[in-house]
């Protein structure tokens, strides 16, 4: 029995650094999504839905990064076998119900490894799989919180490379807002020196529709399903122009978002029968977009912006 135990012993030894890699892998992997562009929304209408958005948070992602990086850093260390068995049991568990909730969703990814598109169903499959041998490669537990003299050594030694690594990555995906500017278009310099960014949605493809906050309470509903998203001006002629060709071509959804200047009346709209929704879009002050703007949505991910296409 003592041999069995000390195999299972050395197998969980040499397993940890397997686990330790696919923590400290699956963290740099989603801090760099954070830190680049932004999340994709969760699809809507399922059982799972509030919970898979409470997880897809932006904060909550930042603080489950900086644990698994301290966590694989503590598994390398080789600190408390016993308790880092079970937390690793208790991790990938968590891992497999929160991939099965995406898989049952319909979600296209898992998202545990940020934009690298992962299908939920394999990451069930593969968390389970490293949970059962997690129970192979199992250790005796002997409920002693003690840790020893090195072990207290290695800890501190666990704590200061997980500071020095998580500061830079932090500050990377908090400062992500601010970097989503320059991703908006070509900024310059204005006749009078400030800075003015032209939008320019060809960029944006691939990508969530990047004015969600500026838009008003008609966000949500566009955030779900297919919608062609026209942004436009009061009185603009050519914007009606636009409106009436895709009111005959299309069977895609209209959806109005009038740029609000500050001065016309928000709760005033001219309506036109082929809208299925009219919005207001309010945009930065030095922000300049040309109108009317034409881009087709899926799921709040923005799919196309070339007229030509969704005019056919």
């Amino acid at each position: 029995m003592e041999l069995l135990l000390r195999k299972q012993r050395i197998g969980f030894l040499q397993f940890r650094f397997i686990v330790a890699l696919i923590l400290l892998v699956a963290a740099g992997l989603k801090a760099y999504q954070l830190a680049t562009v932004p999340l994709p929304p969760v699809i809507q209408g399922s059982f799972f839905t509030p919970l898979l958005d409470l997880i897809n948070n932006r904060y909550w992602l930042m603080i489950v990064i900086l644990g698994e990086i301290l966590f694989g850093l503590i598994l390398i260390a080789g600190i408390g076998h016993q308790w880092t068995w079970l937390l690793s049991i208790l991790t990938f568990s968590i891992f497999t119900l929160i991939s099965l909730m995406k898989g049952l969703s319909g979600e296209g990814s898992c998202g545990c490894f940020g934009s690298v598109t992962v299908n939920p169903w394999i990451t069930t499959v593969f968390d389970t799989t490293i949970v059962v041998l997690l129970g192979i490669f199992r250790e005796p537990l002997m409920f002693d919180f003690k840790l020893s003299g090195n072990e207290k050594r290695k800890l501190i030694v666990a704590l200061f490379v997980w500071f020095i690594l998580t500061v830079p990555i932090l500050w990377a995906m908090l400062s992500f807002k601010e970097q989503i500017h320059a991703t908006l278009g070509t900024e310059f310099l204005g006749a009078n020196g400030t800075t003015t960014i032209m939008l320019e949605p060809e960029k944006w493809i691939g990508k969530e529709f990047p004015l969600w906050d500026y838009v008003d309470e008609k966000a949500g509903v566009l955030k779900q399903g297919d919608w062609i998203i026209i942004i436009g001006r009061k009185q603009c002629e050519e914007c009606q122009k636009l409106i009436e060709k895709l009111g005959t071509k299309n069977t895609i959804p209209l959806a109005l978002l009038e740029l609000d200047d500050g001065m016309a009346d928000t709760n005033k709209h001219e309506l036109y029968p082929s809208v299925s929704i009219q919005g207001m879009l309010k945009i930065e002050d030095n922000w300049v977009i040309l109108t009317p703007c034409l881009i087709q949505c899926r799921n709040g991910i923005c799919i196309a912006v070339d007229e030509e296409s969704l005019l056919h």
